[in-house]
C-alpha cells in the first residue's frame, strides 16, 4: 500500500511540476493536456484522475505557488523579531525561491496580467492576502518606530514586490550588457542590494540592516 501511495504522489507531483513549467512559458490557453502529460511522462487520463482536468490542474499550480509565499509571510508575525530585519529576511527567502524556481513568479504575474477563469479567484484571494501580510509587517515596523511614520505600508509592500518581480522577469534579458547590470557577485546579491537600499530609505535608523 505504501508503494502505491508513493507512486501516486510521485506521478501527481511530476504532472504538477510539468504543468508549472509549461503554464509559466506559454500561459493557460497555450498549453494542452496532451502537452502536459508528455512533459510529465504520464498518461493524459491521469490529469483528470488527479486534478479533474486542465482547469483543476492550473488551480493546483497557482495554489501551490501562493501557499508557499503565504507560509513565508506568516514568519513576518514572529514575536520578538526586529521588524525590519524580519522583513529583510523574508524578502531574502522570497528572492531565493523565485531565483531557484522562476516559473512560479511567471505564472503568478501572467495571471495578474491576463486573468483566466480558473485562476482569477485564487490569485485575487491568496496573493492579496500575501500583500496584506506584508502591509501588516510594515504597520508593525511603524508602531515600533523602525520605519518613518509617513511611510504608506501598502504602497511600500507593492513597491518591494514589484522591485523583485521586475528584476526577476528581466534579469536574463540578453540585450542588457554586463556594463549596465547592477553591481554584485550574482543575481541574489544584485537584487538584494536594491531592496536593502529601499528599506534603508524608509528606516528610522533604529535597526541596522546589512
Amino acid at each position: 500500500m505504501k508503494d502505491v501511495a508513493q507512486n501516486t504522489k510521485d506521478t501527481s507531483g511530476k504532472i504538477l511540476k510539468a504543468a508549472a513549467k509549461l503554464f509559466a512559458r506559454y500561459g493557460y490557453d497555450g498549453v494542452s493536456v496532451k502537452t502536459i502529460s508528455r512533459e510529465a511522462g504520464a498518461n493524459s487520463a491521469l490529469i483528470s484522475y488527479y486534478y479533474g482536468g486542465k482547469p483543476g490542474l492550473y488551480q493546483a499550480v497557482l495554489k501551490q505557488q501562493a501557499e508557499t509565499l503565504l507560509r513565508l509571510a506568516e514568519r513576518l508575525k514572529e514575536p520578538g523579531s526586529e521588524p525590519l530585519a524580519c522583513i529583510l529576511a523574508f524578502l531574502d527567502e522570497v528572492t531565493g525561491i523565485f531565483l531557484k524556481e522562476p516559473e512560479s513568479l511567471h505564472i503568478i504575474y501572467r495571471e495578474f496580467l491576463t486573468p483566466t477563469e480558473p485562476g482569477n479567484d485564487i490569485v485575487r484571494q491568496q496573493m492579496l492576502a500575501f500583500y496584506d501580510r506584508m502591509m501588516e509587517a510594515f504597520e508593525n515596523a511603524k508602531a515600533r518606530q523602525s520605519v518613518k511614520p509617513e511611510t504608506d505600508s501598502r504602497r511600500t509592500a507593492y513597491v518591494l514586490i514589484s522591485i523583485i518581480a521586475f528584476y526577476l522577469m528581466t534579469y536574463n534579458y540578453e540585450a542588457i550588457s554586463e556594463a549596465n547590470r547592477l553591481p554584485g557577485d550574482d543575481d541574489f546579491a544584485r537584487l538584494r542590494l536594491v531592496y536593502l537600499d529601499y528599506l534603508n530609505t524608509i528606516s528610522t535608523g533604529r535597526e541596522t540592516l546589512q
